[in-house]
């Protein structure tokens, strides 16, 4: 199969096909690495690396700028994942993998500085805190969940650097998520 995923941070990746359909090949390449893929084996649920082009694989993905993610995937009208994706948790060591068209839910941090509170994979219900932010008049205070799931993305909005700092968090149904161990 592959060999272990070694990262201290969360690693995203978006369905090989999806990225492949995609038009705007110039922007792709700037954010997309095609050197890192992973494999979900959905007969044994779980997943592996891909060390080549050939390998036969069910479900490919490809690494994404983790960033990146949010404006790729997700459809900000519909609110619903425009893509599979699958997102490695190291403090997890699993993949979160959700199909297309899944409801998201995003909450925003927004202010001087923002500190997530959650991780990836993390379950929150109704008034969990989210995050931690300090205003411009160096105020704390926090944004909470108005909705029960599980957190599949944090990050940071990367906009121009005047801009506060903001950050968002993806949640999704907790029946929509696989949590996948990589393959023995």
């Amino acid at each position: 199969m592959g060999e272990k995923i070694e990262h201290v941070f969360p690693v995203a990746y978006i369905d090989y096909e999806y990225v492949n359909s995609l038009e705007d090949k110039a922007y792709l390449n700037l954010i997309v690495n095609f050197a890192s893929q992973i494999c979900i084996d959905t007969k044994r649920l779980c997943f592996y690396t891909i060390k080549n082009e050939l390998s036969n694989c069910e479900k490919r993905f490809v690494e994404i700028v983790y960033e990146r993610l949010p404006e790729v995937a997700v459809d900000l009208i519909e609110g619903v994942l425009k893509s599979d994706i699958a997102v490695f948790s190291p403090a997890l060591n699993q993949v979160l993998y959700v199909p297309a068209k899944t409801k998201v839910f995003l909450i925003e941090g927004k202010g001087v500085n923002v500190y997530p509170l959650i991780s990836e994979g993390d379950k929150v219900s109704e008034d969990t805190k989210i995050f931690y932010v300090v205003t411009n008049k160096l105020e704390v205070r926090t944004v909470r969940a108005e909705v029960s799931g599980i957190a599949i993305y944090i990050g940071d909005v990367v906009e121009s650097e005047e801009a506060p700092q903001k950050m968002l968090c993806i949640v999704v149904s907790e029946a929509n998520v696989r949590r996948l161990p990589q393959c023995s």
